[in-house]
């Protein structure tokens, strides 16, 4: 994983290369870096899978499908970013949040990842937080703070939404 940002931590590179195996009698690829091509936007990015066929038993997921340790590399970087360059990783974020998908310039059907962050960083006192390590205990436990955003391509038709069930005077 490599990016590439302006001082005011515009991405203008992403680099996601991933290397995996899979067994020589059925392929399975971990698309780790499948779902950095859709959380932020950058002019310069590039993601790859190499997958290299061992004779092993043949993989699968294991307790998430692929996209998750891709996230968790991805905000990993981002949060080493957001230290270099001396920006809250929150305002990283936050900074390079898109309306269209990347690769297609196609408007998202729905996506509240800014109104998320926000709300997200409000109800847990983001802003009151000692951003430097190891310096909140709990006697000998260290107590830290941190943010990650995700994505997984549902590939949804339609917007998702959820109501409360409506109770009837027999329920």
């Amino acid at each position: 994983m490599r990016l590439g940002a302006r001082p005011d931590g515009t991405l203008v590179s992403v680099i996601h290369e991933v290397a995996s195996y899979t067994s020589r009698v059925k392929e399975f690829v971990e698309t780790a870096a499948a779902a950095t091509r859709v959380m932020y936007p950058s002019p310069h990015a590039r993601t790859t899978h190499r997958v290299v066929p061992l004779d092993v038993p043949s993989p699968s997921w294991m307790r998430a499908p692929g996209e998750a340790p891709g996230m968790y590399v991805l905000e990993s970087a981002m949060d080493e970013l957001a230290e270099r360059l001396g920006i809250d990783p929150v305002e990283l974020r936050l900074r390079n949040d898109t309306r269209t998908e990347p690769d297609s310039s196609k408007p998202f059907s729905s996506r509240h990842l800014v109104e998320c962050l926000r709300e997200g960083a409000r109800r847990f006192g983001w802003s009151a937080r000692d951003p430097r390590p190891r310096s909140r205990a709990e006697g000998p436990v260290l107590i830290g703070s941190g943010v990650a955003a995700a994505t997984y391509p549902a590939f949804a038709a339609r917007p998702a939404r959820a109501r409360t069930p409506t109770r009837t005077a027999a329920s």
